[in-house]
């Protein structure tokens, strides 16, 4: 019986841990997603259209910086803005121990005049 109630007790600390860690990991993307967000505020791109969509995939190096690896888009203007305004851009120190992942984002610019 003691080893039972052992057992349910490692099993509930485990869950724990777990769903501890997750939630971390959603608060760091989120931050990080935000700082970008501030990175790319108000762009001063024309458009043909009402809106262009990219595709941006980055890492942060050691140094706590933004390293541009892709921008997919169907404009030029859109990837020399967003590699401008992010490549080797600091971000906050908390979120760079994230380790080699290689983040990707989806990048929505809006036509302001429409």
């Amino acid at each position: 019986m003691k080893k039972l109630i052992v057992l349910v007790v490692a099993v509930l600390a485990s869950t724990q841990i777990f769903a501890n860690d997750k939630t971390t990991k959603e608060t760091t993307e989120q931050k990080l997603r935000s700082e970008i967000v501030l990175l790319l505020d108000k762009p001063q791109i024309r458009l043909d259209r009402n809106e262009i969509n990219a595709s941006i995939e980055f890492i942060l190096n050691a140094k706590g910086e933004i390293v541009i690896l892709n921008v997919d888009s169907e404009k030029e203007a859109v990837e020399s803005y967003v590699k401008s305004r992010l490549n080797y851009k600091k971000v906050d120190s908390d979120i760079t121990r994230t380790g080699n992942k290689v983040f990707k984002l989806r990048l929505k610019v809006l036509n302001p005049e429409a």
